[in-house]
Parts: structure tokens; sequence; C-alpha cells
């Protein structure tokens, strides 16, 4: 029987607006369309097709170090952000499979890269409401118990890493295939 080879060209970029990936993946040459559609056939159910696909598994690997660094920072609420995945979209045409997927939260940009120590100005920037007597000090700033802040200091956060660290996790999945 004679060796063939086959060229399949994989790409994955990390996307920053919004938050989130695409991949590409090409069988440029084969010896025939049957067995370009084939191995095809085959990469889409490995990828993006069949229950617990590995794109799913990188989704599930940012959304865990997501959970793992709220607990880290102060216990974040990364509820909503984790909420915010778009889906996958794949389509795939003669030679190629193309997925995308991402996370519309707007804070998402933020835990992901991080942010240093900042004041944030307003009119107001903050307002609350608490029960009179459960926290002393505020009720002498805020007598009606409600209070407006004009700036609020806010600490730093350190960078999340969540999508960039599921895409280097697919790549090697990828490369161990």
């Amino acid at each position: 029987m004679a060796e063939t080879t086959v060229t399949v060209e994989f790409d994955l970029e990390f996307q920053t607006d919004p938050i989130g990936a695409e991949l590409d993946i090409t069988v440029p040459d084969a010896p025939s369309d049957a067995a370009r559609q084939a191995l095809l056939d085959g990469v889409e159910s490995t990828m993006v097709g069949s229950r617990g696909n590995l794109v799913s598994q990188a989704v599930q690997q940012a959304h865990g170090r997501l959970e793992r660094y709220a607990g880290r920072v102060d216990d974040y609420n990364v509820g909503p952000l984790i909420e915010s995945f778009e889906g996958v979209d794949a389509t795939r045409d003669r030679t190629s499979i193309h997925a995308e997927w991402s996370w519309s939260h707007e804070a998402f940009r933020y835990l992901e890269f991080g942010t240093s120590d900042h004041t944030i100005e307003g009119d107001p920037v903050l307002a609350f409401e608490f029960d009179a007597g459960e926290h002393p000090y505020l009720d002498e700033m805020f007598p009606d118990g409600t209070a407006f802040l004009p700036e609020v200091s806010v600490s730093g956060l350190p960078e999340s890493r969540a999508v960039r660290s599921s895409l280097n996790w697919l790549r090697r999945e990828v490369g161990q295939a």
C-alpha cells in the first residue's frame, strides 16, 4: 500500500473584542475529495461536533479557571461573565472548518488582562443603600441611609488568563492527537 501525505493546517487565534477565539482547520491537499471529506468529518466531530468536543472542553477550562480566580480575588462574582458565553459558531466548506466562540460581558477583558490600581470618578460613581444601625460609621456620614460617592479607589486585579490558558490547553490537546 502506497503511503499518502495529507496536509492539515491548524490556526487558533485569541480575539480581544469580544474576548474569545477563532479556529481554522484546513485540508488543502488530499488524495481525493472523498478522503478530504472523511478527514474533515473526523476533525469536525472531535473539535466541535460531538458531545464533549475539544472546543467545549476548552470553554470549560476557561470557566474553571475563572471560578478558581474568583476564589483567590476576594470571591469575585464571575457568574455573569461565565453566563455571557455566546456559544460556538462553526461553519464548514469543502476544504475547511471555521469556529468562533466568545464572551460578551464588558468586564471580561478586565479579568482576562488584569488592571492596575485606579480611581473612578463620576457624579456619582457609586450609589448604595444600607440599613441604618448595621454600619454605624456609615450612619454618621450618610444619615438618610443612602450613600453617593464622587470617586472610588479600586485595587487592581491580577490577570486571570482564563481564555488564553484554555487556548494553550487546546493547542496541547490538538498536538497530542
